[in-house]
């Protein structure tokens, strides 16, 4: 993709959609600089944007997590706040996509201690999704974002009817895994503060044999 790109005549490689998957390839290739580079020239020059403060967040998150593994305790949680910030940012700009919205809460669960606004910002995450899906046009993604929110919020009964709703739409091994991921800091996060509830271990035994299945 960042060979395509850089062969691309200047007016479609200067596309808001050309210049996204760019910038999202370049952080996947451990360019994080040059896509944190490529995103906000991007923001400057063409304005807010979900989708690109959601690769944004994405390039900070990724970041928040390597400072982890490196026990870089203050840095960690100072990258933690700048993504949690970024996706913010990207779910105010438009509050029909939910993406941003629930990466931001579910960071927020992450610090220690939590963020006392996700619970506010979760409520409005939950209806965006809810009116996609509310469109017909709901696909793997606007349940998993259901999952996550049931989670965060402690509600086993919707955490049950988003899981039920989201593995029959599984395409490639890589959603179950993507929304796995997540859980399971939200699960650490839980667990170290006691909080975790035992009928967790259900979704992320379902999600697992997902992700396994999908192989096939």
């Amino acid at each position: 993709m960042i060979t395509l790109v850089a062969r691309m005549g200047k007016p479609l490689n200067a596309t808001v959609m050309v210049q996204e998957q760019y910038g999202l390839a370049l952080n996947r290739a451990g360019r994080g600089a040059d896509a944190e580079r490529v995103l906000r020239t991007l923001l400057d020059e063409r304005g807010p944007s979900s989708e690109t403060y959601g690769i944004l967040g994405r390039v900070y998150k990724d970041r928040w997590s390597a400072a982890l593994e490196e026990k870089q305790t203050a840095l960690a949680a100072g990258l933690l706040d700048q993504a949690i910030d970024t996706y913010l940012k990207g779910f105010e700009s438009d509050w029909r996509d939910a993406y941003p919205g629930v990466n931001a809460a579910t960071l927020m669960e992450l610090r220690e201690p939590p963020d006392p606004r996700r619970k506010k910002l979760l409520s409005i995450v939950k209806y965006a999704a809810e009116r996609r899906i509310a469109s017909n046009a709901a696909d793997y993604w606007d349940y998993a974002t259901l999952l996550e929110i049931a989670v965060l919020s402690g509600d086993r009964k919707a955490a049950d009817i988003a899981l039920k709703g989201a593995l029959p739409r599984v395409r490639e091994l890589w959603e179950p895994a993507s929304t796995l991921g997540n859980l399971r800091l939200i699960f650490d996060a839980q667990r170290r503060r006691g909080e975790l509830p035992p009928w967790t271990e259900n979704i992320e035994r379902e999600l697992t044999k997902a992700k396994e299945a999908s192989k096939g």
